[in-house]
């Protein structure tokens, strides 16, 4: 087992990382490792003659399991990465091997010290069901065991089930990630009358609100929030009824009455836009030490959000004030039952009882270990960022971690959007400073992303009984060496190869992610956030949002003490689920509910032995079978001989949702919003 997942924790990180400085992409997900572990194991026990690798010639579900949660730690790539192709090829900063390591081990290893200071909260308890983790669970009770008992008339083994609906699903993923991409967008409508900016708004995919209600893409429908099909039926009302009301109702309102100049710009980007509605050019106002030349601000321009983009903001900010409250006034009494450690206990956890358990210090070293060796790492290599400033960035995932964990513990949606608050703290603390601002953000909102995937699965192992110490080495082992092999990957390419990181990069390796990084820590490290959300600016009105989370939580709380209905009301999912909006549109969320009504709503009630054999393995076949299918498609027909050109594949671009084209055209004087040189 240690064999199989350290080299495939060293393949698919490596390849993973290579991959992610390429545009178009591809991602070997842990899916992938998991389906392919087990035919590697099986045979692995059947023929391999050395008995001290292969000692009880047997492979078995705990094994397989521990080589998936090793795939699972390691295969994402590691974001510090993002700050090296930022570094060393848009700040043009030396390359520093040393800074490099440290910068990714610290930043990946931080989340597994909360992952295990927190289990008590989010492990232990049988409320803390990690949905997520039973179509894991399910996929790897398919593939181990061969039991079979007959669910309202369906005698069909759920292995026979998985492959039937994975050889399905990959073969028809091949239209709309292939041959017909329109079946991905499926904005018909717009296609119909692709001049009408209007229409091209309200049910456009691209840069619109996405009302055509329908697409043929799984890989679509579970953009957003991942599976419908593993989220409860009452937090999928959530989802669907926030989207509805932010993005179909508010947005539109905002956007047709110009609101913050919002009509001369797309209704729903992730773009930043200057008052010519062209993208923010960051360059025109930067000095050369990364500081902001005031004139040139007045001489060019304000920076400018679309109206969703802006929304989304709003809903943020409600969200990481809202989810305390929400978790206090709900969960309060249980967290304090476990605390004194008075909460009852499932089987699982009496079977986890006659295991050794890592004692709770353990996680603890690591947190301190990461916490001094990454202030010696922005010490010694001087990236601006104080000790002050890395200690709050140690605190605020620490703050978020359980409230942020039980609510995707219990509903499967996420609701981590530290990204946010530590830009905006960022922005404020290290004005000027954008590779500060960088830093400071990845430890702040890694820490909670990274972590709640080793929470995960420290709950499949909790499910599969295997032994935490076991979990503790596997868990570890893999993070450390991903880190490093992902570290070494980057470094290699962008110190190795000429012209990487460019817009003209031989084999579209343009580091799209680093780019990405770049140019947010300009427009928050270096613009700041003081610019457009300070009380008095264009976006400041956004601020009362932090006051309305928590007020809305609070008179909903109240209103479900008379009418207990009320009680299914979770702000912190209907804030959270939002957090990909844009570039996620109107299409993902409501293709994604209809899915989750059928299943989990109506044939959850009412054939609720079948969904209990075949829901989750059902998950799990869907995800699969995009996985594989879109790593078969990239190497074997996208990379050598690139996209499929038609009509099918070309159609939605050619559209005003494509083209983000605005609803006002610019005024007469070339420019929309306040006057020339009468902003700060």
């Amino acid at each position: 087992m240690w064999t199989i997942g350290v080299i495939f924790t060293i393949v698919g990180s490596g390849l993973n990382q290579f991959f992610s400085l390429r545009q178009p992409s591809v991602t070997i997900s842990a899916l992938v490792a998991q389906l392919v572990a087990f035919p590697v194991g099986c045979a692995w026990a059947k023929w391999l003659p050395l008995g001290w690798l292969n000692p009880d010639r047997h492979f078995n579900i705990k094994e397989h399991a521990l080589i998936t949660i090793m795939a699972n730690v390691s295969f994402g790539s590691a974001a510090a990465t993002q700050i090296i192709e930022a570094m060393v090829k848009f700040y043009n900063m030396p390359s520093q091997g040393g800074f490099e390591i440290l910068l990714c081990i610290t930043t990946q290893l931080f989340g597994f010290g909360l992952a295990g200071m927190a289990s008590r909260w989010l492990v232990g308890p049988a409320t803390m069901i990690w949905p997520q983790v039973l179509s894991n669970a399910a996929l790897l009770s398919t593939l181990h065991s061969r039991a079979n008992v007959i669910a309202d008339g369906w005698s069909i083994t759920r292995l026979r089930f998985f492959l039937f609906v994975f050889a399905g699903g990959a073969i028809w993923y091949f239209a709309p990630g292939y041959l017909f991409t329109g079946l991905s967008t499926f904005n018909f409508i717009c296609w119909i009358v692709p001049t009408n900016v209007v229409v091209n708004q309200l049910f456009g995919q691209v840069t619109g609100l996405g009302m055509s209600i329908l697409t043929f893409d799984w890989a679509q429908v579970v953009y957003a929030n991942q599976s419908p099909l593993l989220v409860p039926f009452w937090a999928g009302l959530n989802v669907i009824g926030s989207f509805a009301l932010f993005f179909w109702l508010i947005c539109p309102i905002l956007y047709y009455t110009n609101t913050w100049y919002s009509a001369h710009l797309p209704m729903l980007n992730s773009n930043t836009f200057d008052n010519t509605g062209k993208s923010y050019n960051t360059s025109r106002v930067m000095n050369h030490d990364g500081t902001v030349n005031v004139e040139a601000y007045r001489e060019y321009s304000p920076m400018f959000l679309p109206a969703g983009y802006a929304v989304t903001y709003g809903v943020a900010f409600a969200n990481l004030t809202g989810i305390f409250v929400h978790i206090a006034l709900y969960h309060g009494t249980d967290l304090w039952e476990q605390w004194k450690g008075r909460d009852k206990k499932d089987v699982h956890s009496r079977l986890m009882a006659s295991y050794k358990d890592v004692p709770w210090w353990w996680f603890a070293a690591v947190t301190i270990l990461m916490f001094v060796l990454s202030i010696v790492t922005n010490e010694v290599w001087h990236t601006g960022l104080p000790a002050w400033a890395v200690l709050l960035a140690f605190v605020l995932p620490m703050i978020y971690f359980i409230p942020v964990g039980i609510i995707k513990a219990v509903t499967n949606i996420t609701s981590n959007q530290l990204n946010l608050i530590t830009e905006f703290i960022g922005g404020y603390a290290f004005l000027g400073r954008p590779v500060a601002n960088m830093a400071f953000k990845f430890y702040g909102y890694v820490a909670v992303s990274q972590g709640l995937e080793f929470v995960a699965d420290m709950k499949l192992a909790h499910y599969l009984h295997i032994a935490p110490r076991t979990l503790f080495l596997a868990q570890g082992l893999a993070t450390l060496i991903g880190a490093v092999v992902q570290c070494g990957v980057t470094v290699f390419m962008i110190t190795r190869i000429d012209g990487i990181c460019t817009p003209d990069a031989a084999g579209g390796f343009t580091c799209p992610h680093g780019r990405v990084t770049y140019s947010s820590s300009l427009i928050w490290g270096a613009l700041g956030p003081g610019r457009n959300f300070s009380p008095g600016q264009i976006y400041g009105n956004l601020l009362w949002f932090f006051l309305a989370g928590p007020l809305v939580v609070i008179v909903t709380y109240v209103i479900g003490r008379r009418w207990k209905q009320a009680n299914y009301i979770s702000w912190p999912v209907a804030f959270g689920a939002m957090s990909l909006v844009p570039p996620a549109t109107g299409i993902s969320f409501s293709s994604w509910w209809i899915v989750n009504l059928i299943f989990n709503g109506l044939i959850k009630r009412r054939r609720p032995a079948w969904w209990s054999k075949y829901n989750y393995v059902l998950s799990a076949a869907l995800d699969c079978a995009v996985a594989v299918a879109t790593v078969i498609i990239f190497f074997c027909i996208t990379l050598p001989a690139g996209p499929l050109h038609w009509w099918g594949n070309t159609v939605s671009a050619h559209t005003a949702d494509g083209k983000g084209t605005p609803w006002k055209a610019l005024p007469e004087s070339g420019y929309f919003g306040p006057r020339k040189g009468t902003w700060e």
